[in-house]
């Protein structure tokens, strides 16, 4: 049947759909209008399904703090192309992942991969998370993947970076007498370092036993593979155990913006009373 160019036009504000594709759907339900958008949802969702094995390589890392800086999360989203990790819809997608996460009591203070969540519904819809993902595969034509997020609430206060475009995210939790703007540039400065410099761990005591105990037995073998002296090797490990904080740890790091000075004799300098007390590095491509 003939259908009307206006319906068509209709279809597709209210789907996305291309203009050929809604007028085949419109056709196919003899013009009604919410029977062609299940047809279009069908479809659409059949060649989403074709696209998921597709390489996500291209993407975006993207975080959201709540007003008080009380609730926050981070997540990295995935698509094949850089073209569409900056397309609008792309980044409406991450901002309505990141509204769901921080707003399910469920996800609060969890980290883990975004196939995790997959199945959780979206507020006020039978909707799940999987299903919005699939719907944004069909419309903007790419495979995406959510493949990791970290949500953190706290009683003290949360600060979120993102680095180049999108490329590198933190989230970090932080201490201090108030939330001064010269408190804000501290933790700003502290978590570009933390994108910058890939710690691990915020300072020695939160190393776990099981990663120390491993470090020095790395060390140790390595020692005796050179032919050092058994009664030296000790005195060996410690001393690379130092170059192992000031890689790995925050607080041990060198400052970036002033390398004659530790993160740890800068926060300590500032008489700010700031103190950070955990963080989540995402950068784009798993690391």
């Amino acid at each position: 049947m003939a259908v009307n160019m206006a319906d068509v036009k209709k279809l597709r504000e209210m789907t996305g759909a291309g203009m050929l594709d809604c007028k085949k759907a419109l056709e196919e339900a003899g013009g009604d209008l919410e029977r062609a958008k299940e047809i279009l949802r069908v479809k659409g969702l059949a060649r989403a399904e074709k696209k998921a094995g597709r390489e996500t390589k291209e993407g975006i890392i993207k975080a959201k703090i709540s007003e008080d800086r009380k609730k926050g999360a981070l997540i990295e989203l995935n698509c094949e192309t850089d073209f569409v990790a900056r397309n609008e819809e792309f980044q409406k997608l991450a901002d309505t992942l990141l509204d769901h996460i921080l707003s399910v009591q469920e996800n609060a203070n969890r980290e883990g991969e975004g196939s995790d969540i997959l199945s959780q519904k979206l507020s006020g819809s039978d909707k799940t998370l999987e299903d919005l993902i699939k719907e944004a595969i069909a419309k903007i034509g790419e495979n995406i993947r959510l493949s990791r997020f970290c949500r953190f609430d706290t009683e003290d206060y949360l600060h979120s970076y993102i680095h180049g475009a999108g490329r590198i995210g933190v989230l970090v939790e932080f201490s201090a007498k108030d939330l001064s703007d010269e408190v804000l540039r501290l933790v700003q400065d502290i978590a570009m370092q933390i994108a910058a410099m890939r710690p691990e761990f915020v300072s020695i005591d939160t190393i776990p036993e099981e990663v120390l105990e491993r470090e020095k037995r790395i060390l140790s073998e390595q020692a005796r593979q050179e032919g050092k002296p058994e009664h030296i090797i000790e005195k060996i490990v410690q001393g690379k155990l130092r170059r192992f904080y000031e890689e790995k740890v925050l607080l041990e790091q060198a400052f970036i913006k002033d390398e004659e000075k530790k993160v740890k004799d800068v926060l300590k300098e500032s008489g700010l009373g700031v103190e950070i007390k955990r963080f989540c590095r995402f950068e784009l491509g798993g690391l």
